[in-house]
């Protein structure tokens, strides 16, 4: 039972942490951004997901369609944010 379990553990653990490192080398290196900075712009994460779960709280009586569109909403949200904060330190092109 315990194997039946951490397997599906262990594969969302990939899926949200795989694209959330690759995203933290990926400010650090386009951006030039610190250590802590940029783990300051991964955990924008979590107003995301509280934005997600208030979304979607009306939903709780379809608990799968509450949790897809807490994950459509959190996704949207952190893209928008990460996007804003792309935009505003890349450097200008001249």
């Amino acid at each position: 039972m315990l194997i039946a379990t951490a397997i599906p553990l262990g594969l969302v653990a990939l899926v949200v942490c795989g694209p959330l490192v690759y995203e933290y080398v990926s400010l650090r290196r386009d951006l030039g951004l610190g250590r802590a900075a940029a783990g300051a712009a991964i955990v924008t994460l979590l107003p995301a997901l509280a934005l997600g779960i208030a979304v979607a709280l009306p939903l709780s009586e379809r608990p799968v369609l509450q949790w897809s569109v807490t994950v459509v909403a959190t996704l949207m949200a952190y893209s928008l944010a990460v996007a804003a904060l792309r935009a505003r330190l890349a450097p200008e092109s001249a």
